[in-house]
């Protein structure tokens, strides 16, 4: 671990500033924060969300946050048109997102490159379901039915949430009924053959006893691109299912029992090139996440218990001439964890957030067709205890807000024998400290500037740790046929994870009807891990390159008449790049721009919505691809109080685009539907 002079002083600060704090109470005894407000699932007319928790592991008002944090409301989610968690983000925060066909996406923010990494890969973004670990190989997989809220937090955030939090983290947290019973039911149709019906039900059982169920069902056939082109073998099947059962204990302590399950069967992907029908794909996914969560509250201290266990699995099929499915790859990830958390409010003003974090997760892959399977790299474990800490501190009457924090992880990388490879089990011990601070203050009434500062790390796999094992490479050769060469890997025991400093700093605008933030961030990353040949058919890993990110990201919202608003997001690049040797080169997917708009309406029976996004040109396959705009409307009526009809078109215009090169994505797509609710 390297411990560089400035994460020294800061650890130092931490360590000091509680007594420090304490000393200062006695004197200032500044107000304490705002009271939570307490969102449930938001209705047609509910407000955005106030408060958050991402920031800081606890309720925050948003508008105290240093940090800075977009939130997907409810509204937002049941209203704009969109396929997965991915398209949705893309349209209502500032994020760089990239698709496939066939259920495959994933995101990047401020400069951070939008990957699905290799099965076991570490990733830059790191994904939470209600604040747990969403281990996961694909975005896709996260349903969006049954969700509260979205929590978008830019900025390193490993000083919290450890590894994997170097660009951000996205928090989707659930709905949690616990007054009347209330649900609803809803069926939709539209051309690409798509059919879909969802359904909820929650709310007071007893007294003592509350629950929450959703449910979703969706079938698409294949679809056409915006040049009218029928993209044969694109449609797929897939069913989500979240249930909740909870427990009032006692005044102020609650048990939450958590299952949600995936499924996606016969997940088609046309391919690249769709005209030669050369690599045409299918695969079918599951994932589950059971967690069990008490939370209470004890004098001045709210206390969090979480278990939880996981798996995510998927099977990728060839099709292969005769049209028949062949097993090609077989990938499986296993995690389960312990959370315990306590935010401690030991003074007006002040809160003490910390805890420890226990992860432990498996993974494998498997390439070929049983029983002559075979693997890319060996299977893997990754064990993770962490120590966290942050306090928060609210001066002069709430205008002054700031925290600072740190974390220590201790982790353990192991990889385990592996049926063909021959490898040996080996594991790898390191250590990493990561610190951040951050401050808001109110200059005059409605403005606001904020600056945080802070580390992150990306841990390595364990295959580039340790290990010998012999695997392929694959080649192609003159007729344009592809063939395995065999290559021997050996891994580096040196290496350190990938770290990232990033700093931020911006003004804030809150006005009666309309605020706007504007923000500047730098980061950059060292010891960025690269593969290289030590000789021919045997590589390695080494800590080589760099990367380097800056920009400029503006957010805001104008309600200009009692029924019309006008959201906007807007992120301009002006460096994005890494070296390699002594070459610097644009980071791909990261466009020089990006773009989005929405006009929202609502009356009293009517809401109607118009947005579009611009995502800039960017670097693709070695070469900068032209960008696009994508414009999305939808319509909605209240029949009743019961009963709503809705229509949303999806690329308004029926643009052609791709978001990864050659790779055709949706033209025009038209949705009807109905539903009806109770209360």
């Amino acid at each position: 671990m390297k411990l560089h002079p400035h994460s020294i002083r800061l650890a130092g600060l931490l360590i000091c500033l509680t007594p420090v704090a304490a000393a200062v109470a006695e004197t200032v005894q500044p107000d304490a924060v705002e009271p939570a407000l307490q969102v449930a699932a938001a209705g047609p007319q509910d407000e955005p969300y106030r408060v958050v928790v991402t920031g800081a592991r606890a309720p925050m008002p948003l508008k105290d946050t240093p940090q800075r944090i977009e939130v997907v409301t409810r509204q937002e989610i049941e209203r704009v048109p969109h396929r997965e968690l991915a398209d949705l983000l893309g349209k209502t925060t500032n994020v760089d997102i990239k698709r496939y066909p066939g259920m495959s996406g994933s995101v990047g923010m401020r400069g951070f490159t939008p990957s699905s990494p290799m099965t076991g890969e570490s990733m830059q973004t790191l994904v939470l379901q209600n604040g747990i670990p969403a281990v996961h190989n694909n975005l896709s997989f996260m349903p969006v039915n049954g969700v509260s809220r979205v929590e978008v937090m830019k900025g390193p955030a490993s000083s919290l949430y450890g590894s994997q939090a170097m660009a951000g983290v996205i928090n989707v947290i659930p709905v949690r009924r616990t007054d009347e019973i209330q649900g609803g039911v809803g069926v939709s149709a539209g051309n690409h053959d798509l059919r879909q019906v969802d359904a909820n039900i929650g709310g007071a059982i007893s007294e003592n006893l509350n629950f929450d169920y959703f449910g979703n069902w969706e079938k698409r056939g294949n679809y056409q691109d915006g040049n009218g082109q029928t993209m044969e073998f694109s449609g797929y099947k897939q069913h989500s299912h979240g249930l909740r059962l909870g427990a009032e204990l006692a005044p102020g302590w609650t048990l939450d029992a958590r299952a949600d399950l995936f499924r996606a069967d016969d997940v088609q992907n046309p391919g690249p090139d769709p005209e030669i029908k050369q690599f045409e794909t299918s695969k079918d996914a599951s994932r589950d996440l059971y967690s069990l969560t008490l939370q209470g509250e004890a004098g001045n201290h709210a206390l969090t218990a979480a278990a939880y266990t996981g798996k995510e699995n998927y099977i990728n099929y060839d099709l292969q001439a005769d049209r028949s499915l062949a097993q090609s790859y077989d990938s499986r990830i296993k995690w389960h964890g312990l959370q315990l958390k306590d935010a401690w409010d030991w003074a007006d003003g002040y809160k003490l957030v910390f805890g420890y974090d226990y992860n432990q997760t498996e993974a494998s892959a498997r390439s070929g067709t049983p029983p002559w399977t075979f693997s890319y790299n060996p299977d893997s474990k990754l064990k993770t205890h962490g120590l966290y800490a942050q306090q928060n501190i609210s001066l002069n009457e709430g205008q002054t807000n700031l925290y600072v924090g740190g974390r220590y992880d201790r982790i353990t990388m192991s990889t385990l024998p592996t049926d063909g490879l021959g490898n040996v089990t080996q594991s790898r011990d390191f250590s990493q400290f990561s610190p951040s601070a951050g401050i808001k203050h109110e200059v005059s009434p409605g403005i606001s500037l904020h600056a945080s500062a802070g580390k992150g790390f990306s841990a390595p796999s364990a295959w580039k740790l340790s290990g010998e094992y012999s695997g392929s490479d694959w080649k192609v050769d003159s007729a344009g046929n592809w063939y395995p060469v065999p290559i021997t890997y050996v891994g580096n025991a040196n290496l350190d994870p990938e770290s990232s400093t990033s700093v931020d700093a911006g003004i804030g605008i809150e006005r009666e009807n309309w605020n706007a933030d504007l923000t500047l961030y730098h980061t950059r990353i060292q010891d960025k891990i690269v593969a290289y040949d030590v000789s021919p058919g045997l590589k390695s890993w080494r800590n080589a390159d760099e990367a380097r990110m800056r920009g400029v990201e503006l957010v805001g919202n104008w309600q200009f008449s009692p029924n019309l608003r006008l959201d906007l997001g807007y992120t301009h690049s002006f460096r994005s790049e890494q070296r390699n040797g002594n070459v610097w080169s644009p980071l791909e997917y990261v466009p020089k721009n990006t773009a989005r708009a929405a006009l929202v309406g609502d009356w009293d029976k009517l809401h109607a919505r118009l947005g579009a996004r611009y995502n800039g040109k960017s670097w693709k396959s070695k070469a900068e691809r032209g960008g696009y705009t994508l414009w999305d409307m939808s319509l909605g009526y209240a029949i009743d109080k019961r009963q709503t009809v809705s229509l949303s078109v999806d690329n308004l215009f029926d643009r052609y685009y791709e978001e990864v090169h050659n790779y055709n994505m949706p033209g025009r797509e038209i949705r009807l539907g109905y539903r009806w609710d109770f209360k």
